[in-house]
């Protein structure tokens, strides 16, 4: 009985989140949150909108993460000192607004890390 349970409920949330978003952004709207849901896979009670807020802090907080570990890294092992460490930070943070900003992807940066370092890379999916 739990199971049926949770679908009518899940059910009676998508369409209350339906309903919201007709109300805010017109059948458009909808339209515009189908397609993109279809094409990301993501089914979530959080519309587009709200579901882009709550990435954007998570993809910071794991970049703010990522440099404190790097930062550690380059200190502890590499004896970085403040000025190679803010170029590093400057560099990275460059980089990442060229992912953000679509001018380069994950893939460009593996390969050319290949290519020129013979190193492979991946980036684990969570497909």
């Amino acid at each position: 009985m739990g199971k049926i349970d949770d679908y009518m409920s899940g059910k009676e949330d998508g369409l209350l989140l339906a309903a919201r978003i007709v109300e805010k952004d017109g059948l458009a709207g909808l339209e515009e949150e189908i397609r993109y849901r279809n094409i990301t896979g993501i089914h979530t009670g959080l519309a587009r909108k709200e579901l882009e807020k709550a990435t954007k802090r998570i993809k910071e907080m794991t970049l703010d993460t990522f440099t404190v570990l790097s930062v550690a890294v380059l200190r502890d092992e590499f004896e970085f000192g403040r000025k190679r460490i803010s170029r590093f930070i400057e560099r990275m943070n460059l980089k990442a607004e060229c992912l953000v900003d679509d001018m380069v992807t994950w893939k460009d940066f593996t390969d050319d890390i290949r290519q020129d370092l013979g190193i492979d890379l991946r980036i684990r999916r969570n497909d």
